[in-house]
Protein backbone atom coordinates (compact mmCIF):
# COMPACT_ATOMS: atom_id res chain seq x y z
CA UNK A 1 0.00 0.00 0.00
CA UNK A 2 1.14 3.45 -0.96
CA UNK A 3 1.91 6.38 1.90
CA UNK A 4 -1.24 8.22 0.33
CA UNK A 5 -3.25 4.95 0.45
CA UNK A 6 -1.96 4.82 4.21
CA UNK A 7 -2.90 7.68 4.72
CA UNK A 8 -6.26 7.93 3.76
CA UNK A 9 -7.22 4.56 5.55
CA UNK A 10 -5.95 6.29 8.82
CA UNK A 11 -8.25 9.50 8.21
CA UNK A 12 -11.25 7.14 7.17
CA UNK A 13 -10.66 5.19 10.73
CA UNK A 14 -10.68 8.48 12.36
CA UNK A 15 -14.04 10.18 10.47
CA UNK A 16 -15.56 6.26 11.61
CA UNK A 17 -14.65 6.66 15.42
CA UNK A 18 -16.19 10.49 15.08
CA UNK A 19 -18.91 9.43 13.81
CA UNK A 20 -18.98 6.51 15.98
CA UNK A 21 -18.34 9.00 19.54
CA UNK A 22 -21.19 10.13 21.36
CA UNK A 23 -21.88 13.69 21.00
CA UNK A 24 -20.99 16.37 23.05
CA UNK A 25 -23.81 17.78 24.89
CA UNK A 26 -24.76 21.45 23.89
CA UNK A 27 -24.89 23.01 27.22
CA UNK A 28 -22.11 22.48 29.56
CA UNK A 29 -22.47 21.56 33.10
CA UNK A 30 -22.99 24.57 35.75
CA UNK A 31 -19.70 25.82 37.66
CA UNK A 32 -19.53 27.23 41.36
CA UNK A 33 -17.75 30.41 41.58
CA UNK A 34 -14.73 30.08 43.42
CA UNK A 35 -16.42 32.76 46.25
CA UNK A 36 -19.34 30.12 46.39
CA UNK A 37 -19.38 28.43 49.69
CA UNK A 38 -19.78 24.86 49.99
CA UNK A 39 -23.27 22.48 50.97
CA UNK A 40 -22.38 19.90 53.92
CA UNK A 41 -23.65 16.67 53.20
CA UNK A 42 -23.94 13.75 55.70
CA UNK A 43 -26.32 11.00 55.58
CA UNK A 44 -26.36 7.43 54.02
CA UNK A 45 -26.31 5.40 50.47
CA UNK A 46 -28.58 8.31 49.14
CA UNK A 47 -25.72 10.80 49.84
CA UNK A 48 -23.11 8.80 49.45
CA UNK A 49 -23.09 5.57 47.85
CA UNK A 50 -19.85 3.78 49.33
CA UNK A 51 -19.40 1.72 52.08
CA UNK A 52 -17.01 2.86 54.83
CA UNK A 53 -13.15 1.78 55.14
CA UNK A 54 -11.19 1.60 58.81
CA UNK A 55 -8.16 2.22 59.21
CA UNK A 56 -7.41 -1.18 58.59
CA UNK A 57 -8.62 -1.28 55.28
CA UNK A 58 -11.72 -3.19 56.30
CA UNK A 59 -15.28 -2.44 55.92
CA UNK A 60 -19.06 -3.86 55.94
CA UNK A 61 -19.63 -6.06 52.87
CA UNK A 62 -16.08 -5.74 52.03
CA UNK A 63 -17.09 -2.22 51.31
CA UNK A 64 -18.78 -2.71 48.28
CA UNK A 65 -20.65 0.45 46.69
CA UNK A 66 -24.43 0.86 45.92
CA UNK A 67 -24.55 -0.54 42.03
CA UNK A 68 -20.59 -1.67 42.19
CA UNK A 69 -20.12 1.95 41.48
CA UNK A 70 -22.88 2.44 38.91
CA UNK A 71 -24.54 5.00 41.23
CA UNK A 72 -25.45 8.86 40.83
CA UNK A 73 -25.42 10.02 44.87
CA UNK A 74 -27.35 12.92 45.68
CA UNK A 75 -24.20 14.30 46.97
CA UNK A 76 -22.07 13.62 43.59
CA UNK A 77 -25.82 15.19 41.86
CA UNK A 78 -25.27 18.67 43.65
CA UNK A 79 -22.02 18.66 42.34
CA UNK A 80 -23.08 18.40 39.15
CA UNK A 81 -26.01 20.89 39.85
CA UNK A 82 -22.86 23.48 40.43
CA UNK A 83 -22.60 23.73 44.05
CA UNK A 84 -19.31 22.71 46.05
CA UNK A 85 -19.75 19.75 48.36
CA UNK A 86 -18.41 18.61 51.54
CA UNK A 87 -19.76 15.01 51.30
CA UNK A 88 -18.82 13.18 54.96
CA UNK A 89 -21.96 10.74 53.94
CA UNK A 90 -21.71 6.47 54.30
CA UNK A 91 -23.43 3.89 52.84
CA UNK A 92 -25.49 1.86 55.30
CA UNK A 93 -25.37 4.51 58.26
CA UNK A 94 -27.47 5.43 61.04
CA UNK A 95 -28.27 8.19 62.66
CA UNK A 96 -25.85 6.98 65.85
CA UNK A 97 -22.61 5.30 65.57
CA UNK A 98 -22.82 1.57 64.93
CA UNK A 99 -20.85 -1.94 63.98
CA UNK A 100 -22.19 -4.41 61.22
CA UNK A 101 -24.27 -6.81 63.15
CA UNK A 102 -24.84 -10.37 60.69
CA UNK A 103 -27.67 -12.86 61.59
CA UNK A 104 -26.03 -14.34 64.55
CA UNK A 105 -23.16 -12.07 65.65
CA UNK A 106 -21.76 -8.46 65.22
CA UNK A 107 -18.16 -7.39 63.63
CA UNK A 108 -16.27 -4.38 64.71
CA UNK A 109 -16.17 -2.52 61.18
CA UNK A 110 -18.63 -0.51 61.10
CA UNK A 111 -20.57 3.24 60.32
CA UNK A 112 -20.43 6.92 61.85
CA UNK A 113 -23.58 8.13 62.87
CA UNK A 114 -24.97 11.67 61.89
CA UNK A 115 -23.09 13.88 64.67
CA UNK A 116 -19.70 12.06 63.51
CA UNK A 117 -20.09 13.10 60.30
CA UNK A 118 -21.57 16.93 61.45
CA UNK A 119 -18.49 17.12 62.83
CA UNK A 120 -16.61 16.30 60.22
CA UNK A 121 -18.00 18.05 57.36
CA UNK A 122 -17.12 21.51 59.87
CA UNK A 123 -13.96 20.79 60.03
CA UNK A 124 -13.06 20.60 56.42
CA UNK A 125 -14.78 24.44 56.06
CA UNK A 126 -13.77 25.55 59.48
CA UNK A 127 -11.82 28.68 59.09
CA UNK A 128 -8.93 28.65 62.32
CA UNK A 129 -7.96 31.28 64.35
CA UNK A 130 -4.49 32.08 63.61
CA UNK A 131 -3.81 32.67 67.55
CA UNK A 132 -4.86 29.16 68.26
CA UNK A 133 -5.54 27.17 65.18
CA UNK A 134 -7.64 24.38 66.46
CA UNK A 135 -10.26 26.95 67.47
CA UNK A 136 -12.48 28.05 64.38
CA UNK A 137 -13.02 31.94 63.86
CA UNK A 138 -16.03 30.53 61.57
CA UNK A 139 -17.07 28.55 59.18
CA UNK A 140 -17.14 28.45 54.99
CA UNK A 141 -20.46 26.91 54.35
CA UNK A 142 -24.19 27.93 55.09
CA UNK A 143 -26.26 24.57 55.02
CA UNK A 144 -25.79 21.37 55.28
CA UNK A 145 -28.04 18.35 54.14
CA UNK A 146 -29.08 15.78 56.51
CA UNK A 147 -29.85 12.95 54.08
CA UNK A 148 -32.72 9.54 55.14
CA UNK A 149 -30.96 7.32 57.80
CA UNK A 150 -31.48 3.51 57.70
CA UNK A 151 -32.24 4.23 61.29
CA UNK A 152 -35.14 1.22 61.83
CA UNK A 153 -35.53 0.17 58.17
CA UNK A 154 -34.21 -3.05 58.53
CA UNK A 155 -32.31 -5.63 61.11
CA UNK A 156 -29.07 -4.64 59.85
CA UNK A 157 -29.56 -1.08 61.32
CA UNK A 158 -30.00 -2.14 65.07
CA UNK A 159 -26.85 -3.12 66.80
CA UNK A 160 -27.74 -6.66 67.59
CA UNK A 161 -27.41 -9.70 65.43
CA UNK A 162 -30.49 -10.32 63.27
CA UNK A 163 -31.67 -13.60 64.71
CA UNK A 164 -32.81 -11.25 68.21
CA UNK A 165 -33.46 -7.94 66.62
CA UNK A 166 -37.28 -6.57 65.92
CA UNK A 167 -39.00 -4.09 63.84
CA UNK A 168 -38.83 -0.91 66.23
CA UNK A 169 -41.09 -0.04 69.26
CA UNK A 170 -42.42 3.67 68.78
CA UNK A 171 -40.52 4.65 71.36
CA UNK A 172 -37.38 3.58 69.39
CA UNK A 173 -39.43 5.51 66.18
CA UNK A 174 -39.38 8.64 68.28
CA UNK A 175 -35.60 8.25 68.77
CA UNK A 176 -34.99 8.53 65.31
CA UNK A 177 -36.43 11.83 65.15
CA UNK A 178 -34.63 12.59 69.12
CA UNK A 179 -31.58 12.66 67.25
CA UNK A 180 -32.17 13.95 63.92
CA UNK A 181 -33.17 17.08 65.67
CA UNK A 182 -30.38 17.35 67.77
CA UNK A 183 -27.95 17.12 64.67
CA UNK A 184 -30.03 20.01 63.22
CA UNK A 185 -29.75 22.19 66.90
CA UNK A 186 -25.86 21.17 66.67
CA UNK A 187 -26.10 22.47 63.05
CA UNK A 188 -27.50 25.46 63.88
CA UNK A 189 -24.97 25.99 67.16
CA UNK A 190 -22.28 26.27 63.81
CA UNK A 191 -24.00 28.97 62.11
CA UNK A 192 -25.30 25.99 59.83
CA UNK A 193 -28.77 25.86 58.48
CA UNK A 194 -30.18 22.06 58.11
CA UNK A 195 -31.78 20.72 55.07
CA UNK A 196 -34.07 17.29 55.49
CA UNK A 197 -36.06 15.64 53.13
CA UNK A 198 -39.17 13.81 53.39
CA UNK A 199 -39.38 9.82 52.84
CA UNK A 200 -39.91 8.39 49.23
CA UNK A 201 -43.33 7.03 49.05
CA UNK A 202 -43.22 3.34 50.19
CA UNK A 203 -45.24 2.34 46.78
CA UNK A 204 -42.26 4.02 44.68
CA UNK A 205 -39.61 1.54 46.08
CA UNK A 206 -39.47 -2.14 46.50
CA UNK A 207 -37.82 -3.31 49.70
CA UNK A 208 -38.10 -7.05 48.70
CA UNK A 209 -36.00 -6.82 46.32
CA UNK A 210 -32.91 -6.09 48.63
CA UNK A 211 -34.35 -8.25 51.60
CA UNK A 212 -33.27 -10.90 49.02
CA UNK A 213 -30.22 -9.56 47.96
CA UNK A 214 -28.60 -8.54 51.19
CA UNK A 215 -29.88 -11.78 53.32
CA UNK A 216 -31.10 -9.55 56.33
CA UNK A 217 -33.93 -11.01 58.87
CA UNK A 218 -36.14 -8.09 58.22
CA UNK A 219 -37.31 -4.91 56.58
CA UNK A 220 -40.20 -2.73 57.19
CA UNK A 221 -43.54 -3.41 56.15
CA UNK A 222 -45.58 -0.46 54.54
CA UNK A 223 -47.86 0.31 57.80
CA UNK A 224 -43.80 0.72 59.86
CA UNK A 225 -42.33 2.59 57.09
CA UNK A 226 -45.26 5.25 57.27
CA UNK A 227 -45.11 5.42 60.94
CA UNK A 228 -41.10 6.49 60.45
CA UNK A 229 -41.68 8.81 57.85
CA UNK A 230 -44.81 10.55 59.18
CA UNK A 231 -43.25 10.84 62.80
CA UNK A 232 -39.53 12.24 61.55
CA UNK A 233 -40.90 14.47 59.08
CA UNK A 234 -44.34 16.27 61.38
CA UNK A 235 -41.60 16.37 64.21
CA UNK A 236 -38.68 17.67 62.54
CA UNK A 237 -41.10 20.53 61.06
CA UNK A 238 -42.98 21.31 64.48
CA UNK A 239 -39.52 21.24 66.57
CA UNK A 240 -37.16 23.04 63.97
CA UNK A 241 -38.77 25.78 62.63
CA UNK A 242 -35.61 27.21 61.67
CA UNK A 243 -34.85 24.17 59.04
CA UNK A 244 -35.48 23.94 55.33
CA UNK A 245 -37.61 20.63 54.54
CA UNK A 246 -37.52 19.92 51.03
CA UNK A 247 -39.46 16.31 49.43
CA UNK A 248 -36.71 15.64 47.27
CA UNK A 249 -37.27 12.21 46.41
CA UNK A 250 -40.87 12.82 45.02
CA UNK A 251 -41.82 10.12 42.42
CA UNK A 252 -38.57 8.41 43.05
CA UNK A 253 -37.45 6.45 40.08
CA UNK A 254 -35.25 3.35 41.51
CA UNK A 255 -32.88 1.01 39.92
CA UNK A 256 -32.79 -2.94 39.72
CA UNK A 257 -32.00 -3.10 43.61
CA UNK A 258 -35.67 -1.27 44.43
CA UNK A 259 -34.17 0.83 46.67
CA UNK A 260 -31.58 3.19 45.53
CA UNK A 261 -32.91 6.18 42.88
CA UNK A 262 -31.73 5.78 39.39
CA UNK A 263 -29.37 9.15 38.49
CA UNK A 264 -32.08 11.25 36.60
CA UNK A 265 -34.10 10.94 40.34
CA UNK A 266 -30.93 11.94 42.05
CA UNK A 267 -30.78 15.25 39.81
CA UNK A 268 -33.93 16.09 40.73
CA UNK A 269 -33.22 15.59 44.46
CA UNK A 270 -30.62 17.92 43.82
CA UNK A 271 -32.30 20.46 41.79
CA UNK A 272 -34.83 20.12 44.60
CA UNK A 273 -32.31 21.23 47.46
CA UNK A 274 -31.08 23.75 45.57
CA UNK A 275 -34.49 25.27 45.17
CA UNK A 276 -35.44 24.87 48.87
CA UNK A 277 -32.25 26.89 49.78
CA UNK A 278 -33.32 29.60 46.76
CA UNK A 279 -36.99 29.59 48.46
CA UNK A 280 -35.81 29.98 51.62
CA UNK A 281 -33.42 32.79 51.06
CA UNK A 282 -35.98 34.74 49.16
CA UNK A 283 -38.52 34.11 52.35
CA UNK A 284 -35.42 35.88 54.43
CA UNK A 285 -34.62 39.35 52.50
Amino acid sequence: MSARSTSRAVGSIALLCLLAAPSSPTTAAPLPQIDDRPILVIGASYVDGRLPFNNGLQAPFGGSSVGFGSFLSVGDALVRAGSFVINEGQAGATTFDRNLCLVDTCVPVGWQGYQTQLQKAAARVAIPNPVDPTQALGYNAQYVYIGMPNDCLHSGAVELPGQVSSPCTLAEVDAIADRLIDVGENAMDLGLVPIFTEYPDYDDIDLSIQAAATGLTWYVDETQWEQIASTVHSRIADELPGAIIVDAWRNIEVGPDGLHPVPKSAQKAARRIKKGIEEYEAGCE
